[in-house]
């Protein structure tokens, strides 16, 4: 899509999150069962569908001074699936569809070997692997993975990018569950224990929205896991 959005027309005032819906990966790590795929092709389950549709009718439901005009998303297929699903929303109500990129550094942490390995297949496969882990959360890099501080680092240039954007004033960012926990560190310049604080709790839900608004001292958190227009599972 050719942006048709003309230069220095502000900075980013709000910037939204929206974690993809249900995948068939969720399912099967919630059953506690290993599923063989690659991720970038992990594909939505049907409940994951319609929290896809939700996301969008949420989108219509904005003022035109809140609809983002920009849409960042992750190259993995369920949070694809997620933005297009939206996105239909959005053009069955005559709405102004925003322009739209993939960007590559949104994808989800990589954890290597433990690829959609759940708990009990990790301590039987990987027995040493759950202490090291233990030991430092963020730091800990799975074989062949990268650690929550290396999504971090990955995320940091997206959010440098979107300091320097003059196009778009509005940002809807469709990826993960660990891209919208550093997003946050990032723009709250939380430290890494309230980061994991904050994963303890639970981590942002299938299709919830999180968002922030711009102030003069940053970026200012306004909602997280917002959850109220998904339907019932």
């Amino acid at each position: 899509m050719t942006c048709s959005h003309m230069d220095n027309s502000g900075s980013v005032d709000l910037l939204y999150a929206v974690r993809h819906g249900q995948s068939t990966a969720n399912v099967a790590f919630a059953a506690d069962e290993l599923i063989e795929s690659d991720d970038m092709t992990i594909e939505l389950t049907e409940l994951g569908e319609r929290q896809a549709v939700a996301v969008g009718r949420w989108l219509v439901s904005l003022d035109p001074d809140q609809l983002p005009d920009l849409v960042l998303c992750s190259p993995y297929l369920r949070a694809v699936q997620t933005w297009q699903l939206a996105e239909q929303e959005l053009r069955a109500a005559n709405r102004t569809v925003p322009c739209h990129r993939i960007d590559q550094r949104l994808y989800d942490r990589s954890r290597g070997q433990l690829k959609h390995l759940p708990p009990a297949a990790v301590r039987e496969r990987f027995p040493d692997e759950p202490a090291k882990e233990a030991r430092d959360p963020l730091g800990y890099r799975p074989p062949g993975g990268e650690s929550f501080k290396d999504v971090a680092e990955r995320l940091r240039g997206v959010v440098s990018d979107l300091r320097a954007e003059h196009r778009h004033r509005r940002v809807l960012i469709v990826a993960h569950d660990a891209v919208v926990l550093f997003l946050r560190q990032i723009l709250e310049n939380l430290t890494d224990t309230a980061v994991l604080a904050l994963a303890e709790e639970g981590l942002a839900g299938n299709g919830s929205i999180t968002s922030w608004q711009r102030t003069a001292d940053g970026y200012q958190l306004s909602t997280y896991d917002q959850r109220t227009h998904l339907p019932d599972a």
